[in-house]
C-alpha cells in the first residue's frame, strides 16, 4: 500500500507500528469510537457496504487522508485527485495500519490512529504535528480485485488518467485559440514561424530562448527573465526532456513557436521543484542558433 503521493520516503506497507497505550486525550482531541484490534492497532470502521473483505494477497484502489486528532487536516490523496493501488500484506508489526485493509471492501472507510513519528519516521513532522501526536489515516477503499487483475486493472486507471490529461490539453488550447497540432508522442505545437535557418539536428548544439508554464499560467522558468542567457544544448543526447529533444527540430533557426508537453515527456509523476507531479508543461520556443556541439556538454534547462 504505496503513499507515494504523500512522500516518497513514507510507505504503510513496512509500517514498524508500536504498541499503543493510549492515556488521557489531550484537550479538543477527538478519539472516541476507536477499537483495538487482537494486534494492536486501534482503528474505526466508518463504512461498511456488507461487500467482501480483502485478503492478503489482493490489491485495493484508494484514497487516504491524514488528519490530527484534532480533525485538521494534514494531506488528502483525493483532493489530489489520484486513487492509490497497493498490495494487501499481513501485518508485520503490532499495530501495523494495512491491517485494517481486511477488515475492508469496496465502498468501505476506516480510520486507524498512529503515532506521528512512527508514520513520518525518517522526514520531518508537517505541520501542524509535533514530537508525540497521533495522526488519524483515513482510508476509503474504492475497489478490491485479486492479483491475477492487476495488470488489467493497471491498464485501465492508465488509460482513465490519460484521457482525463488529454481532456485537460485540449481544454487549454481551446481556451487559448491555438492552432496547434497533436504527435504521436501526445506532445502538442503551434508554429508561429517555422524559421529559415539551419535545422537543428541530434548531435548538434541548438541555442534557444524559452518562457515555461503550467497550464494556469505559472511561470516555473524562463531563459527571458532579467540575468538570464539562452539556454544551449546538444540535441538527442538525453541533455533535456523528451519533450525537447522532440520538439525543437520542428522550428529552425529563426523560429518560434510553442510546445504543449504531456507529463510522460516532461517531469512525469515526480514532478521537479515547483512543477508539481504530472503537469502537463507549456514552452514558448524561440531556436536562436546551430552549431558544432561543444566538448563540454550542457545540463538540463529549469534549475
Amino acid at each position: 500500500m504505496n503513499i507515494s503521493a504523500i512522500s516518497k520516503s513514507l510507505t504503510i506497507c513496512a509500517s514498524v507500528i508500536a504498541a499503543l497505550s493510549f492515556q488521557s486525550c489531550n484537550s479538543g482531541e477527538n478519539v472516541s469510537g476507536y477499537s483495538t484490534s487482537t494486534n494492536g492497532l486501534d482503528y474505526k470502521i466508518i463504512t461498511d457496504n456488507k461487500q467482501p473483505k480483502a485478503k492478503v494477497g489482493d490489491y485495493v484502489q484508494y484514497y487516504s487522508t491524514i488528519r490530527t486528532t484534532k480533525d485538521s487536516v494534514v494531506f488528502s490523496l483525493k483532493n489530489a485527485g489520484t486513487a492509490e493501488i497497493g498490495q494487501v500484506a499481513a501485518p508485520k508489526e503490532k499495530g501495523d495500519p494495512i491491517e485494517v485493509l481486511t477488515m475492508m471492501g469496496k465502498g468501505d472507510s476506516a480510520s486507524c490512529l498512529i503515532p506521528a513519528e512512527t508514520f513520518f519516521k525518517g522526514v520531518q513532522l508537517p505541520a501542524p504535528l509535533k514530537t508525540g501526536d497521533r495522526i488519524k489515516l483515513d482510508i476509503k477503499i474504492v475497489d478490491v480485485f485479486a492479483q491475477a487483475d492487476y495488470d488489467a486493472k493497471v491498464a485501465e486507471i492508465a488509460a482513465q488518467k490519460n484521457a482525463l490529461a488529454e481532456a485537460d490539453a485540449l481544454n487549454y488550447i481551446k481556451s487559448k485559440n491555438l492552432n496547434a497540432q497533436r504527435l504521436p508522442s501526445g506532445m502538442y505545437y503551434e508554429v508561429e514561424n517555422p524559421g529559415s535557418g539551419a535545422q537543428p539536428e541530434n548531435g548538434k548544439n541548438v541555442k534557444v530562448n524559452y518562457h515555461g508554464t503550467l497550464f494556469d499560467g505559472t511561470v516555473f522558468d524562463s531563459s527571458l527573465k532579467p540575468g538570464r542567457e539562452p539556454f544551449e544544448f546538444v540535441l538527442g543526447r538525453g541533455q533535456v526532456i523528451k519533450g525537447w529533444d522532440q520538439g525543437i527540430p520542428l522550428f529552425k533557426v529563426g523560429g518560434k513557436g510553442k510546445l504543449i508537453i504531456p507529463p510522460s515527456m516532461g517531469y512525469g509523476e515526480q514532478g521537479q521543484g515547483s512543477i508539481p507531479p504530472n503537469s502537463w508543461l507549456v514552452f514558448d520556443i524561440e531556436v536562436l542558433g546551430v552549431s558544432d556541439a561543444p566538448q563540454k556538454q550542457g545540463g538540463m534547462p529549469m534549475q
